[in-house]
């Protein structure tokens, strides 16, 4: 009985290792660096982003927290088998635009028009990362990159 059970876990564990690293072989290697990113668009905000390629990549939550508006968090939507990412304009208390990006696309849905990205939106270890200056930019929000001090600044003018 005990070779047949050891024979089950070293399965199982190969069998994980296989789906996970062909996970993070689909998925494109974080070749970049961490960026520490400050936003004032909807308040003071901090958080970190991804530099790839001279680009800011920012993940879901500082995505959210360079938009000029608040997302309720019933409105997001993750569709694994497109991977598709919604923000649904649903009936809530928030007012939302309906916004769609798809991983490895470079361009994306705002309500009924379509946007041109300059970088694909990426999927990284399991979490979508979004081009932040060419979203943002929609909104008539800057990005730039302040180099004394390393930070990307994300502004409302």
């Amino acid at each position: 009985m005990r070779i047949s059970k050891f024979l089950v876990v070293t399965v199982l564990t190969f069998a994980m290792a296989g789906f996970s690293s062909s996970v993070n072989a689909a998925s494109p290697p974080a070749s970049g660096s961490t960026v520490n990113i400050q936003s004032n668009v909807l308040g003071e905000k901090s958080f970190t982003g991804l530099m790839i390629k001279g680009h800011t990549y920012v993940d879901l939550d500082g995505f959210v927290n360079c938009l000029p508006f608040q997302i309720n968090s019933k409105a997001l939507s993750f569709q694994s088998e497109t991977k598709t990412f919604k923000v649904l304009n649903e009936d809530f208390a928030i007012p939302t635009p309906e916004l769609q990006f798809k991983v490895g696309s470079d361009t994306f849905q705002h309500n009924d028009e379509s946007f041109r990205l300059s970088d694909p939106v990426l999927l990284i270890q399991n979490r979508i990362y979004f081009p932040l200056k060419d979203i943002v930019s929609v909104y008539d929000i800057n990005v730039s990159y302040n180099s004394q001090t390393k930070t990307v600044q994300v502004s409302k003018e």
